[in-house]
């Protein structure tokens, strides 16, 4: 057997070998793109794995089972997994496959491109799949073409990608941890990633790939979620071992409790801990784009009564200062709209008791016959206001009560400060544990969105809490019907 045969036979077996496994592959040309010596982690593996199992049905062209999510922390080689790597090993089992890779930002797309067109340039994939070549007229760093009519197109949030079509879409990072505050930015992002699901050669069969740190509730993963329920598979990866974990059988392969102790160790991850804050360490490391614990609000400082029914407390509140009411208007009986927010509470001198909090999903004229029927039941009476914040559809809620009710309605006073100062404001109160809650099975979904609140969905419980903190401060939560002037003003008499 000469020499050159036996080298012929080896680059024949490595080939099969990289064809084979993605896996293998990934391990093999590490070191094509990267200085640094690979240091494996269960993940990797399995992630490989996926993307290999999900390749099947790119290459024959059969329908796909699901799109994939992957939620992951920053620093656990996502990135060269799915966007670098896979496009490049893909192209080995078929080179006429188009790609179309977005990522939050050109130069990061370009970035990410540019190395997956170094491991398809470089001599060892040349030699081992001499059948990829790219064509020398369409060889940019950002898209490329195989001669094979297989092609990578690059894009980033808020570009285009007109005109072309794709068997595998990958969204990589489609909104970084500074545009997730900014709500334009999170519509931006989950718009564009609508626009890439009509980027494909067969919509049946082309998957997406995202892969992200959990940033926001209403983040690109959590829109997806939202929008396709089981026809998602998800694999969320938190840092440190929690509920979180999907698929739930793979909290067995953490260790010690962490994901990867090498790459986000106990002292990595404190680190980060002081450098972001809980709350974006929380989506990005733990995959929950809010702290359970809370954020701005925190749920340990709302102490829950249960010492006396709700008919003692509202009975005693009538007798006293009255019941009040707070509302956060939306006209819809759409649940993937913004629901009408109401809390109900008293003010015993000390403290303030919500003692009910209700959302609804109602069109107007429904809200109007709803509302006073619910405040009525709840206690309702001559002490009692009905404070309405008076944006557009509230403004047009405190008219039709005032003139067809004879309801004691408030027009909250139009805010000048945002949601976020705002709760700040009220923050002190709620920390000093100075409003309470009556027991109730409202409870925990009073309690979800204060505490995930500025990245939880829905604010309406925080806005309205935070005016009814504001007027128990203020000593406005008293209605006096002797006094015959407030009483002209609360009813609208003078308008």
């Amino acid at each position: 057997m000469t020499e050159q045969v036996i080298i012929d036979a080896a680059i024949q077996a490595l080939s099969e070998y990289c064809r084979r496994s993605f896996f293998n592959f990934f391990c093999e040309f590490w070191d094509t793109i990267e200085s640094e010596e690979l240091i494996l982690n269960w993940h990797i593996k399995y992630l490989c794995n996926e993307l290999q199992d999900l390749s099947r049905y790119i290459i024959t062209r059969e329908a796909k089972p699901y799109d994939l999510i992957i939620n992951i922390p920053p620093g656990t080689t996502k990135s060269r997994i799915c966007t670098i790597m896979w496009p490049a090993w893909l192209w080995t089992q078929d080179a006429s496959l188009r790609i179309i890779a977005n990522s939050y930002s050109a130069d990061l797309a370009d970035d990410h491109s540019s190395k997956s067109r170094d491991i398809i340039l470089s001599p060892k994939y040349r030699r081992l799949f001499p059948e990829v070549r790219l064509r020398s007229d369409r060889a940019a760093l950002s898209n490329y073409e195989t001669r094979s009519k297989g092609a990578r197109y690059t894009t980033s949030t808020g570009g285009t990608v007109t005109g072309k079509h794709a068997h595998v879409i990958i969204n990589d990072d489609p909104l970084n941890p500074g545009q997730a505050d900014s709500e334009a930015m999170r519509k931006s992002a989950n718009n564009h990633t609508a626009t890439l699901a009509t980027r494909k050669v067969d919509k049946a069969n082309t998957p997406t790939v995202t892969i992200m740190q959990r940033l926001h509730e209403e983040d690109v993963a959590g829109y997806l979620l939202s929008q396709k329920g089981n026809n998602i598979k998800h694999i969320c990866l938190p840092a440190e071992l929690s509920d979180e974990v999907r698929p739930a059988e793979l909290k067995q392969f953490y260790t010690n409790g962490l994901l990867d102790p090498i790459r986000l160790s106990r002292e990595v991850l404190q680190e980060q801990k002081t450098a972001l804050g809980t709350q974006k360490y929380a989506g990005q490391y733990d995959q929950q784009p809010y702290n359970k614990a809370g954020n701005l609000i925190r749920r340990d400082w709302f102490p829950i009564t249960a010492n006396q029914s709700l008919q003692q407390v509202v009975q005693q509140a009538q007798r006293q200062r009255g019941v009040h009411f707070y509302i956060d208007t939306a006209y819809t009986t759409n649940t993937k709209n913004d629901p009408t927010g109401v809390i109900a509470v008293c003010d015993d001198g000390n403290s303030l008791l919500i003692i009910d909090a209700v959302k609804v999903y109602l069109e107007f004229p429904e809200l109007c016959k709803w509302l006073p029927n619910y405040v009525r039941q709840m206690g309702y009476n001559h002490k009692s206001t009905v404070r309405i914040e008076p944006k557009a559809n509230g403004l047009s809620l405190i008219q039709q009560l005032r003139r067809y009710t004879q309801l004691n309605i408030v027009a909250i006073d139009t805010p000048t400060t945002s949601k976020v100062e705002r709760a700040n404001a009220a923050s002190p109160t709620l920390e000093a544990q100075r409003v309470k809650l009556m027991a109730g099975v409202w409870n925990a979904g009073y309690l979800d969105e204060m505490a995930g609140f500025p990245t939880a969905k829905h604010d309406e419980y925080v806005d309205i809490t935070g005016y009814a903190v504001q007027d128990f401060n203020n000593r406005q939560l008293t209605y006096d019907n002797s006094d015959l002037e407030q009483l002209e003003i609360i009813r609208g008499i003078r308008r």
